[in-house]
């Protein structure tokens, strides 16, 4: 009869233990996936504005290589299912080597990510991707 009653209360403990331990999983497990979701979207906004320089560094003028950069950028994230953005793009003059070089800076900013599940309020809620590449055709004096 005491071994009934044992395996009985085993039973018991074993449920309260699973009550106690779900909630902590199902963060976990929510937390995994928004912060999954967050890096998808972060890896395609900077593979959209790599795309979008890579495109506009071709291009013969400063107007072609920004209206090429826009286009790529919005066709990039359309494809991938993402909300469109325009980026903004610029043409700053560096210096490499002593020498005055332009390029193009391809950026989306504060673009909107967040929470996937609606559970975490640890993933931030935008993002921002910029990247910077030498123009091929570099403008004249």
């Amino acid at each position: 009869m005491s071994r009934a009653r044992g395996r009985r209360g085993g039973r018991g403990a074993v449920l309260v233990e699973f009550v106690l331990v779900l909630p902590v999983l199902l963060l976990l497990l929510l937390a995994a996936i928004d912060w999954g979701w967050y890096f998808v979207l972060r890896q395609s906004a900077i593979e959209a504005t790599r795309q979008g320089a890579r495109v506009g560094s071709v291009q013969p003028d400063s107007l072609e290589a920004q209206v090429a950069a826009e286009t790529a950028v919005t066709n990039y994230l359309g494809r991938a299912g993402m909300r469109v953005q325009t980026p903004a793009v610029d043409f700053p003059t560096v210096s490499v080597g002593g020498a005055p070089v332009t390029v193009i800076e391809v950026t989306l900013a504060d673009y909107p990510a967040g929470s996937l599940t609606g559970f975490s309020t640890f993933v931030p809620a935008t993002l921002g991707a910029r990247t910077t590449m030498r123009l091929e055709v570099q403008p004249g004096p």
